[in-house]
């Protein structure tokens, strides 16, 4: 099956395993594949020290030498009653897939994690060829799972309790919980590069993100999970795109507390290979 995106997948800080792959991990030594700078520690050696970097800067920096290793990408896809609404599951989907695609032809292991409220099924990450379509065959078959509210941090808890290291990356709607997050994943980390590396991907169908200009009445919204209802009243759309803005960017703000980088992508509008790209270049940019 082709992917319908190409994307490419660029984790932000060395992987910690050490296996045959297209990234690099932590060990250095003779020959090893040149990495990047970084600022001078206590207890790092000053044979490290990039005297070059020093005199531009002013600043002590450190080189990193890398050598090959695989990342392992795990697949976090949200199945809550709301990722039912509109085209949000099928987009989903189609994204899971193409990141899949995107690992395992790297050889690079894959993985996948349903989750609601709870964990709902779990694909070990694995970089066989028959992998792609244990996954692609686990997406399709999955449904939206009763529940009441979403939960993020009992997937986040199973992963890291599953994994020692990983590249994670969720996809979800997000409107459910994100608190709770930070703990998880410092106790999991150790040393200066956090062990499990996780990016989200928000989405969104377009009235959920904004209104257009509406006749005035009234529009009834239920929410998918909870089933509470609620009146809307359109001649206040202004309002409803300014306070959905203002409710995006503080999951957005929660989410990075927690060292989650994120982007959002709203069906049948954004451009999703050019989004999800576009976050993986820009936390790799940022990583000295």
């Amino acid at each position: 099956m082709k992917p319908k995106y190409r994307f490419a997948i660029q984790p932000k800080y060395p992987p910690r395993q050490v296996m045959a792959g297209d990234w690099a991990g932590l060990e250095t030594g003779t020959g090893y594949e040149f990495w990047g700078l970084r600022k001078f520690l206590p207890g790092d050696s000053r044979g490290r020290i990039d005297w070059k970097a020093r005199a531009r800067s002013g600043e002590l920096y450190v080189r990193e030498f890398l050598k090959d290793s695989a990342y392992t990408l795990m697949l976090l896809v949200d199945l809550s009653p709301s990722m039912a609404f509109g085209n949000k599951l099928p987009l989903a989907r189609d994204i899971a897939e193409s990141l899949a695609c995107a690992a395992l032809q790297t050889s690079n292991p894959c993985g996948l994690l349903l989750f609601s409220d709870r964990v709902l099924d779990y694909q070990a990450p694995s970089a066989a060829s028959r992998q792609f379509q244990r996954i692609s065959a686990a997406l399709r078959q999955a449904r939206t799972a009763s529940c009441s509210e979403t939960r993020l941090q009992p997937a986040i808890d199973y992963l890291v309790k599953r994994l020692p290291s990983c590249l994670g990356v969720i996809i979800s709607d997000f409107h459910g919980k994100v608190t709770g997050l930070g703990g998880l994943l410092e106790a999991a980390a150790s040393g200066r590069y956090p062990a499990h590396e996780i990016v989200a991907l928000h989405v969104l169908e377009q009235i959920e993100q904004r209104l257009e200009k509406v006749r005035d009445g009234q529009l009834q919204v239920r929410d998918m999970e909870n089933g509470s209802v609620l009146d809307l009243d359109l001649e206040h759309w202004r309002q409803y795109n300014t306070a959905m803005n203002r409710w995006r960017r503080h999951k957005i703000r929660q989410l990075a507390a927690a060292g989650i980088d994120s982007t959002v992508i709203v069906v049948d509008r954004d451009n999703v290979q050019e989004k999800v790209n576009t976050l993986f270049a820009r936390r790799l940019a940022a990583r000295v």
